[in-house]
């Protein structure tokens, strides 16, 4: 109901304002028109009579600025700019050009402001400021475009041809004065299109091929006078008078000349005056007729100091103008502020008594809609004070629950850190290391324990050395270590079983005793296996291997021994196993390597692929003549590299040893 009434009250004053505005546009219907038959009458007289097209202009002008037709102004000042460079007036057509532009753009008229943006563009492209006018011409380009107006385009397309001739840039200027020229070709209303002749014959004129050029001019000629274009008639002739006296054709010269002499007199074209005065003076010289010659220079120089004193005393009357016309604008704007006082104290008197009675309405409205409003809060704070107390309680659970997880993961922590000195004892590396003291052990697990590890008995004189990888890593996989170094001594230490192969067929069986493995046949709990057995009588090395290798490396050769390609304690992929051995014969400089998969495995930060089997073992090729501790740092030193800032992936063992 407030929101209707609100709405109703707007609504009564816009339709107060709108059928003010509807009634002062239909008493304006009629100026607006004479505006835009005055300004079409200019495009039509402009370029034939230029004296009576000034008097369409500034009547249309006047009239848009009296009744505030911003459209009809805007057209007419771009007209009087357009009147005022013919006539080389450049400052004053500057300034009529970007008041239409401004005009344009208020009204959001994309024609208007390209042709203005355009307009602006030769001026300064007259003035050979050509770097604001390539600014102009591409903006009105853009525009043009945009609106698909070719004929337009056409024309802002020569203009830019224009700024690379006067460039030097004459490659480019004939290249776009040839799209011009294609395109008026193909058109079939050559008549409203501009000349696309009279640039090109420049082209060739500067380039001395008088012939083309002629040619080019005369077209020009020809398409001015058929449009009744007195100005490009006269521009026209004086060009064909240059090119006449540049080839030594001083009649026809003369002739042209004074041709165009006459036409631009007669609509007062000062620009192509200059240029006549000043081709005739040349002419007359190579005559020999000092005399005329004379006479037309000094009419060159009084017609450009004509214009220079022009150029002055307008700008002192332009001063003298806009000063007098600041005066008359702050008066007229004082008038206006009292009219705009007396229209508003009567609106006010019209708008007080609905604005009080609507006042009211909102006053009572809001009361209303405050207590409605106090209810609510009210009731959403005793609900927000009891969902505090429950998110209160549940904090208090989730602390406790916290507390609770924190102390079972302190314990699991330290049973794995436990287990972790169990795991290390079983290895026993001190034991190792005093037997085979040319020998190191690279370990690094992923977890705390580990599923890696290495098993060493000294029996009847010989070492019997195991690297063993358990299925997994982590808790899962020290669990498995401890199966196979339990299994491990007792066919070993106990059994007193001292062959390899022998020694992993045992193992095999064990585990799979153990782990129950026959019964439950999708299970997948095995461990891959290289053992060594070190005979120092007979300097021999027996290898067996279950899909472990052993790397011997001599003069920075490796030769691989691979293992049987089955794992230890799996049935249901392998229940059949037959395990191999082979014997090597060692020498002193040969040095041998056990390791599980996990250094192969790892990824690369940079690379995020592996580290592969291939560049391990060029690697362990690289260091093999380096002292084994000192290859027990490169190993560490390369795997940080290539790892980066990667995760470890799974547990890392390498074996290496000299006899």
């Amino acid at each position: 109901m407030i929101k209707l009434l609100i709405s109703s009250l707007l609504c009564s004053v816009l339709f107060v304002y709108s059928f003010e505005s509807v009634a002062q546009r239909k008493g304006n219907k009629k100026d607006s028109t004479e505006v835009i038959r005055l300004n079409n009458l200019f495009k039509i007289k402009y370029a034939s009579e230029p004296a009576e097209s000034f008097e369409y202009a500034t009547t249309a002008l006047e009239i848009s600025r009296k009744i505030n037709f911003l459209s009809g102004e805007a057209t007419a000042s771009n007209n009087l700019g357009v009147y005022n460079k013919q006539k080389g007036d450049y400052d004053n057509a500057l300034r009529y050009f970007k008041e239409a532009l401004n005009l344009y753009d208020s009204l959001n008229d994309k024609t208007g402001a390209a042709k203005a943006l355009s307009n602006i563009g030769n001026i300064y492209s007259i003035n050979e400021d050509f770097e604001r006018a390539l600014d102009y011409y591409k903006d009105a380009k853009i525009i043009f475009e945009e609106l698909s107006d070719s004929s337009k385009l056409l024309r802002i397309l020569n203009n830019i041809g224009n700024i690379y001739l006067d460039n030097g840039q004459e490659k480019e200027a004939i290249s776009y004065y040839r799209k011009v020229l294609t395109f008026y070709l193909s058109s079939s209303e050559k008549s409203t299109l501009f000349d696309p002749f009279s640039n090109i014959g420049k082209i060739y004129f500067n380039q001395k091929q008088y012939d083309s050029a002629l040619f080019y001019f005369t077209k020009s000629l020809k398409k001015e006078e058929d449009s009744g274009n007195k100005f490009g008639v006269s521009a026209a002739l004086v060009k064909i008078a240059r090119l006449h006296n540049a080839r030594g054709s001083l009649l026809a010269a003369r002739n042209a000349g004074l041709d165009a002499i006459d036409i631009a007199q007669s609509i007062n074209a000062k620009p192509i005056l200059l240029d006549a005065y000043s081709t005739l003076a040349e002419v007359y010289l190579h005559f020999d007729d000092l005399e005329n010659s004379y006479v037309y220079m000094n009419q060159y120089h009084i017609m450009k100091d004509s214009i220079f004193n022009e150029s002055s005393r307008r700008a002192i009357a332009e001063l003298e103008k806009s000063i007098e016309l600041e005066q008359k604008e702050k008066e007229i704007a004082l008038l206006r502020k009292e009219s705009e006082i007396k229209d508003l104290q009567y609106q006010n008197g019209q708008l007080y008594i609905y604005g009080s009675a609507a006042f009211s309405i909102l006053l009572l409205a809001l009361a209303i809609i405050s207590f409605l409003k106090f209810k609510q809060n009210r009731k959403a704070k005793y609900l927000l004070e009891y969902q505090n107390q429950e998110i209160l309680k549940s904090k208090q659970a989730i602390e406790i629950q916290k507390m609770k997880l924190e102390s079972w993961n302190q314990n699991i922590t330290d049973s794995i850190e436990y287990a972790k000195s169990i795991q290390e004892g079983i290895m026993n590396k001190n034991n190792f290391k005093e037997n085979i003291p040319f020998s190191f052990v690279y370990f690094k697990p992923k977890d705390i324990v580990s599923g890696d590890f290495y098993w060493y008995s000294r029996q009847e004189g010989c070492d019997i050395l195991a690297l063993i990888d358990c299925t997994g890593h982590g808790v899962a996989g020290a669990f498995m270590t401890v199966i196979a170094n339990a299994t491990m001594n007792q066919i070993v230490n106990e059994e007193k079983e001292t062959e390899p192969h022998k020694i992993l067929a045992k193992l095999d069986i064990k585990v799979m005793d153990i782990l129950k493995q026959k019964e439950v046949t999708t299970s997948n709990h095995s461990m891959d296996v290289a053992l060594c057995k070190i005979d120092y009588t007979n300097k021999m090395v027996t290898f067996a291997g279950a899909k472990r290798p052993l790397y011997v490396v001599e003069n920075n050769k490796l030769i691989e021994f691979k293992g049987n390609n089955f794992t230890v304690g799996e049935y249901f992929n392998s229940p059949d196993k037959k395990f191999t051995y082979q014997e090597i014969d060692f020498e002193e400089n040969q040095t041998f390597y056990l390791s599980s998969d996990g250094f192969a495995d790892q990824f690369g930060f940079n690379t995020q692929k592996k580290y592969l089997r291939k560049r391990f073992k060029t690697l362990l090729e690289s260091i093999s003549n380096k002292s084994l501790p000192e290859q027990s740092k490169s190993l560490e030193l390369e795997m940080k590299r290539w790892q980066g800032e990667m995760e470890q992936t799974d547990d890392m063992l390498v074996i290496g040893f000299r006899v």
